[in-house]
């Protein structure tokens, strides 16, 4: 009998150890605690994707081949490898003043994303990864280099699973994003949330049918903080973050053509740690 009542004590302090997720308040969504917790099996990683963000606006000549460069690419590689949002910004005038009459695509988010990851000198250009790659020092660049970029990038690896999960009640979308660790970080990471739209009819200069172009990943909102939402804790195999975040769909928006975009950085580098996406339906 005392051997009995020694072996089910083992057992139920070995499976104490297994940490049960602790009880998560969503009502603030951006919360930097209460939202982590670290599990006992660490997952298998995922492969690195890839994020090209074009710098566009639709008075460039030259805008709608950045577009069609970043489509083949996204087409070769397939999208769960190389994800692109559009920003549509107001800097540049020339390039990104709206057309009277039209959808407006340009944002305030686009453009105070460009103004803390640089402002190209013209367009089209955009950014890979928001990387630096050297010998160049800043970190745009132009659209005939973005696949070789990517290339390199896809060769990484990265320590972070995501997983996106979404519900939709009428135009309000809930989405459950899982950040899970599957090696170990010694700095910091943040993440964002973004919704962009795919078929958006507008003029664009340099279309062949100028008043009828179709624009994709068009960056339209971000859950939060554009620039990324702080993960606090120690990034160790197992450290799991779960965050749930609401938002109001505008009806002006097409629920049928959005997509979600959930992006991972580094603090200090700026750069992408791992981006993944899903449709909104």
């Amino acid at each position: 009998m005392k051997h009995f009542v020694v072996a089910l004590s083992f057992v139920l302090l070995f499976s104490a150890c297994e940490e049960i997720p602790p009880y998560i308040d969503f009502n603030d969504p951006y919360k930097t605690k209460d939202t982590t917790y670290i599990v006992g099996t660490v997952p298998a990683p995922q492969h690195k994707a890839v994020l090209i963000e074009d710098i566009t606006g639709v008075r460039c000549v030259n805008c709608p081949q950045a577009a069609a460069k970043a489509k083949e690419i996204v087409t070769e590689k397939t999208e769960d490898s190389v994800v692109v949002m559009a920003l549509y910004i107001n800097q540049l005038a020339n390039f990104t003043t709206p057309w009277d009459g039209f959808p407006l695509l340009n944002t305030t988010i686009a453009s105070n994303m460009v103004d803390f990851y640089g402002i190209p000198s013209g367009l089209p250009s955009g950014y890979v990864d928001r990387a630096i790659f050297a010998p160049q020092t800043v970190r745009f660049y132009a659209y005939t280099a973005w696949k070789n970029l990517v290339n390199q990038r896809l060769k990484m690896s990265t320590p972070v699973n995501i997983e996106i999960q979404k519900s939709l009640s009428a135009r309000q979308v809930t989405v459950n994003l899982k950040m899970q660790y599957t090696s170990s970080v010694a700095g910091d990471h943040k993440y964002a949330l973004y919704l962009i739209e795919d078929g958006i009819v507008s003029k664009q200069t340099g279309a062949s049918d100028p008043e009828n172009y179709v624009h994709n990943h068009a960056l339209r909102y971000a859950f939060g903080n554009p620039l990324g939402n702080a993960l606090a804790g120690t990034l160790v195999p197992g450290r799991t973050f779960d965050k749930q975040l609401d938002y109001t769909i505008p009806t002006e928006y097409n629920i049928d053509n959005c997509r979600l975009v959930c992006v991972v950085t580094d603090v200090a580098s700026g750069e992408v740690v791992n981006v993944r996406e899903v449709h909104v339906k």
